[in-house]
């Protein structure tokens, strides 16, 4: 089988992804933890409403609330676009019914000391018809 650095890299960037959907989809912030860089910040505009914070609100919400697999939810993400260049990455991803609400995602990623970590989410959500 062939393998191409491209797909090497390719897939050490879903595998962040999914650490960052294992993580919500079990509560798991430790877990979550691992996808992000500690500073890292999160940005969304949702209607009228603009939101900047540091990771760590995602930490505490995540904390706060039952997960998708305590409550039952059909959580489901679907990685739609990766686009990479040397050590920078984009990433878009749809994500359904997670903590009662859809998401549109965008995810920045940075490769450092050999490892990709979410550097930032920006995101749109709405409530989950489901």
């Amino acid at each position: 089988m062939l393998h191409l650095p491209q797909n090497n890299e390719l897939n050490a960037i879903r595998q962040t992804i999914q650490v960052y959907v294992d993580g919500l989809q079990n509560g798991d912030v430790n877990l979550l933890r691992t996808a992000f860089h500690p500073k890292a910040m999160m940005y969304s505009m949702t209607g009228n409403e603009e939101m900047a914070v540091e990771i760590e609100g995602l930490y505490a919400f995540a904390a706060g609330h039952d997960s998708p697999s305590k409550t039952g939810e059909p959580h489901n993400c679907v990685i739609t676009h990766i686009h990479y260049t040397g050590n920078v990455a984009n990433v878009e991803m749809m994500q359904e019914a997670c903590f009662g609400s859809d998401y549109m995602n965008y995810f920045q990623l940075l490769k450092t000391g050999g490892k990709w970590t979410i550097v930032s989410k920006t995101y749109t959500g709405e409530q989950s018809k489901k």
